[in-house]
């Protein structure tokens, strides 16, 4: 305890160079700012990065389901009751969402648009709680005969809203003798829902599960039935189970990681390469650090001769540096986290300041399907970066360290 009281009074007084020394005063800062930068850049970017995937994968969850089964045949689920009852003795199935899906084109006064058309009874769209809990005019607590609930975008783009009216038309129409003739009908707007991703705020069409059949000419059959479980992460064990309750139902079972791989790899690869690309800022304030510490290792020669020659041991000397570059990396890490946690919640208010200020969109909804910057800071994330930082110090002072004990002593002050 006593030497290691003296190594860090010796570092300390090293670290508050002379005037003659100012040169390695600026190594010094400059190390300390990539430091403190790289460390609070690599937060606030990881934050960034969990905030898209927990807002894109909550939302795409929370409006597809966890579970999704889909028949093999095209005519539908005929049996949809016959599958709910099998799967009821699975507690962890929290509710059934079966509905109809179909593309179909929407038209208002003046515009029109391509948008996907969900069937669904009025019990199911109440429990959806994406929905429920994201409307931003009107209600949906019980979608009758001849009413559609859109989204804001796809309100906008059309220029409806609420009380409105819009007009579906669906591609399965009637045969005739000079072909398939589209069925089109007209529906109010009971409601507008802004979930706040463009992707189904500018495609997505509710209405009423007997409206869907008669619009897509079928009978009475499901497209999908959507399963939430009470945790996302299990539903591919959840999954093994229900697989085995739907032998010979003529259906078959998706897990959303299945409908999601591609989203899921491409945030996942952007994660780490965003990590691995903005680490280089720590690896060349490390290479600074370690310039640093050679050129003061010259020019403090010989007083770590005169220190080793009454009776310092190399481990000791060495020991001097190690502490003066890990001084210079804690104290640049800890302010690093400090303004890395403070600035990631404000990331959004940060965007929209520069976006003000430069007229440039920084964050397109349409490529990132957010119509806002989420940020989520995990404690896992802070406590990997701080000790890389710590890590990348502590191998950026291993050359000097040795560097000032490879040279005699007795040499050393003979030169002198």
């Amino acid at each position: 305890m006593k030497f290691f009281l003296f190594e860090w009074w010796i570092s300390k007084r090293y670290l508050k160079p002379k005037n003659k020394e100012r040169f390695f005063s600026l190594i010094t800062i400059l190390s300390f700012i990539g430091i403190s930068s790289g460390v609070a850049i690599l937060i606030i970017v990881m934050s960034v990065m969990n905030g898209l995937r927990s807002e894109l994968f909550d939302k795409l969850i929370g409006i597809n389901g966890h579970i999704l089964i889909y028949p093999y045949s095209e005519k539908g689920i005929s049996n949809s009751d016959e599958i709910i009852e099998n799967l009821r003795d699975i507690r962890e199935i929290n509710n059934f969402f079966p509905m109809l899906e179909s593309q179909v084109l929407v038209m208002g006064e003046s515009q029109s648009s391509g948008a996907l058309l969900r069937g669904v009874s009025s019990q199911s769209l109440k429990s959806l709680e994406i929905i429920h809990k994201n409307v931003i005019t009107g209600n949906v607590d019980n979608i009758n005969r001849g009413e559609v609930v859109i989204g804001s975008r796809l309100a906008s783009n059309l220029g409806l809203s609420k009380g409105e009216n819009l007009t579906l038309l669906s591609p399965r129409g009637v045969s005739s003798p000079f072909g398939t003739i589209p069925r089109s009908s007209s529906f109010d707007v009971k409601a507008i829902f802004e979930i706040g991703m463009t992707e189904y705020d500018g495609n997505i069409v509710f209405l009423n599960i007997d409206d869907a059949r008669e619009i897509l000419n079928l009978g009475n059959v499901y497209g999908v039935i959507e399963l939430m479980v009470t945790n996302a992460d299990n539903s591919l064990i959840i999954k093994k189970r229900i697989d085995k309750k739907l032998e010979n139902l003529d259906v078959y079972s998706r897990d959303w990681r299945q409908i999601n791989a591609t989203l899921a790899e491409a945030l996942k690869v952007e994660k780490n390469v965003m990590l691995l690309v903005l680490s280089l800022i720590l690896v060349i304030a490390g290479i600074n650090i370690a310039s640093g510490l050679v050129m003061l290792i010259k020019d403090k020669s010989r007083e770590i001769s005169i220190l080793r020659a009454i009776g310092l041991s190399k481990y000791n000397a060495s020991r001097i540096f190690i502490i003066s570059g890990l001084k210079i990396g804690f104290f640049a890490t800890f302010w690093g986290i400090l303004i890395g946690v403070i600035v990631s919640p404000y990331v959004e208010e940060i965007r929209l300041a520069f976006s003000y200020i430069f007229n440039v969109t920084f964050f397109n909804p349409e490529l990132r399907f957010l119509n806002q910057l989420p940020s989520e800071l995990k404690v896992n994330d802070v406590l990997m970066i701080g000790s890389m930082s710590i890590g990348m110090t502590l191998l950026s002072t291993i050359y000097p360290s040795f560097r000032a004990i490879s040279d005699d002593p007795v040499e050393a002050l003979r030169n002198e």
